[in-house]
């Protein structure tokens, strides 16, 4: 678990890979890798995804952490776990996702919005608590409002989280930030431009970097 969050605050960006299926997840995935990001979820909302995961850890090997998303259930943190993956992010309080992650050792990225969902996250073991959605919910100024009263929880801002926000959102004391579609654009498409997603994660990265935790 601490390894995770040292990556978090060592890295400070999360690459979220969602789409109609996971056919194009490897290629963007190196593209990624390639461009300095080094913690990826593939959600498991996307059919292929935990083969994904398998492939992406042969791949990529200890240089990378390839962790499962949209993890909302028990059964869920198994098919990850077998998957490979090195650490799982969901989009709700689940106390058994939480339980059954812990009971096999697996770290969690624990989704939650309100104050008391996010203090719950973190008192049933969450790694680190995903503020989701945050664009949604008032963006930077949420997230401080949220900080303020719950300041040793470690925050990753995530939804709707554009190249001009990362600054903002780190600079406002979250460990990280998670982005999806601003980041992978139309790369995980049919046709869609690994070239543009190369860009645009070099930018997410440099930008990260700024604030990165020596």
């Amino acid at each position: 678990m601490r390894d995770l969050r040292a990556a978090l605050a060592e890295h400070r960006l999360v690459a979220i890979l969602r789409a109609s299926d996971a056919s194009r997840f490897a290629d963007a995935a190196m593209v990624l890798h390639a461009a300095g990001v080094r913690l990826l979820e593939a959600t498991l909302t996307t059919p292929g995804a935990p083969a994904a995961i398998t492939a992406l850890r042969l791949a990529l090997g200890e240089d990378a952490l390839i962790g499962a998303g949209s993890v909302r259930e028990p059964s869920d943190v198994d098919t990850a776990v077998d998957a490979g993956a090195a650490y799982l992010i969901t989009p709700t309080v689940n106390p058994a996702v939480l339980e059954r992650a812990a009971e096999l050792d697996t770290p969690v990225v624990c989704g939650a919005l309100t104050p008391t969902e996010i203090d719950q996250a973190w008192r049933l073991g969450a790694a680190a608590v995903k503020v989701f959605p945050i664009a949604a919910a008032g963006g930077v100024a949420y997230l401080r409002a949220v900080r303020a009263p719950l300041p040793d929880v470690p925050l990753v801002p995530t939804g709707g989280v554009h190249l001009a926000d990362v600054e903002a959102y780190l600079r406002s004391g979250a460990i990280a930030v998670a982005a999806a579609t601003p980041l992978l654009g139309d790369a995980l498409s049919s046709g869609g431009s690994l070239p543009d997603l190369a860009t645009r994660a070099s930018e997410f990265v440099a930008a990260a970097a700024r604030f990165t935790t020596v």
